[in-house]
């Protein structure tokens, strides 16, 4: 006990309930509600052109017959060594040479694949053959049946998210290695990601459980011609969200992901949000301040955006995409979420 506590006059019986494991509130109820949420770690940034001679050299060395996936995942140093992008959330980037299958599995997180340089990959997801062509989401939802493969004659590139820490805080994760020599599992094709493929049209007497997409694959030309016809929103930016078309709601029930187009030379109003995000450069170059951070981006860099930390955005040599995973669905369903905008 330090010299203020032991002052206190109530210092003999806080010492004895904690001898008997039980805690006063009135010493220590700040710290038990805090007044605001107040992140671990500050925002990061991850330069593409970091990252990339690193992935090459992963598809050299390291053959994926003998491993799970061949990925490179974006670790914060704050999180002291766990493998984490920021609080809930992961971001990395997979990497397959040309007739490379990393094998089929299943987790308990839900995942995400969002195509960078990409022409030629596959993700098989639940029995539906999804191509991976620029700017495509792909959707890996939790115990689904999903593995992937480079049928083009190029190395490819893809960037995952997913929300692996969320799952381990809770002590949730189950995971299901697949066979290596199932060659039934990789012939199929788009299946029932063919009924949902046009907005706006949903197949009369349809029933799904509502828990997540239906949908799989969300196309990335349809996603950059919606963000032109669109109008900027309240912050100046133009937002999107990827949808259960089911539902209208996330497409996972505990991550939900959003495309931006930011205009040139004006910067987005900033804005906070009490959950966490992280964000993919789609396309072009720009600048964000994130809390008292400043960075320069450019094409498929990496930044984060912790929960309840000011954020706003500027395109500079022309417009520009982002692609952002955030871990909104779950504070929505524990009705947590509270944004604000300067």
């Amino acid at each position: 006990m330090d010299d203020a506590r032991a002052q206190r006059p109530d210092a003999a019986l806080i010492a004895a309930l904690e001898g008997a494991d039980i805690h006063p509130l009135w010493d220590r109820y700040k710290a038990i509600t805090p007044i605001a949420p107040s992140a671990k770690d500050v925002p990061y940034h991850w330069r593409w052109r970091d990252i990339e001679p690193l992935a090459h050299r992963a598809a050299k060395e390291v053959p994926v017959d003998d491993i799970e996936r061949r990925a490179i995942i974006m670790a914060h140093p704050a999180f002291g060594g766990a493998t984490v992008s920021t609080s809930n959330l992961i971001g990395a980037f997979t990497v397959l040479e040309p007739g490379d299958r990393a094998r089929p599995h299943r987790h308990t997180a839900a995942a995400i694949r969002y195509a960078t340089r990409a022409e030629g990959a596959v993700t098989i997801v639940n029995g539906r053959r999804c191509e991976m062509h620029e700017g495509d989401l792909v959707l890996t939802p939790p115990m689904c049946w999903h593995g992937h493969i480079n049928e083009g004659k190029s190395r490819t590139f893809w960037f995952d998210s997913a929300n692996m820490p969320l799952v381990c805080s809770l002590d949730a994760s189950f995971f299901e290695p697949g066979a290596q020599g199932d060659s039934a599992f990789w012939e199929v094709d788009e299946g029932d990601d063919r009924l949902w493929s046009t907005a706006g049209l949903v197949p009369a007497g349809a029933k799904p459980d509502g828990a997540q997409s239906p949908k799989y694959r969300y196309p990335g030309e349809a996603t950059r011609r919606l963000l032109a016809a669109m109008k900027p929103g309240a912050d100046g930016a133009r937002w999107l969200r990827y949808v259960n078309p089911a539902t209208g709601g996330s497409v996972m029930t505990t991550l939900d992901c959003y495309a931006g187009r930011l205009a040139k030379g004006a910067a987005t109003r900033a804005r906070r949000a009490t959950h966490n995000a992280v964000c993919l450069v789609a396309a072009g170059e720009g600048r964000s301040t994130v809390g008292d951070k400043t960075f320069a981006w450019s094409q498929h860099d990496v930044f984060t955006i912790p929960h309840w930390t000011w954020a706003s955005h500027t395109a500079l040599s022309g417009d520009a995409d982002l692609f952002v995973v955030t871990d909104k669905a779950v504070f929505e369903r524990l009705d947590l979420v509270r944004e604000e905008m300067q």
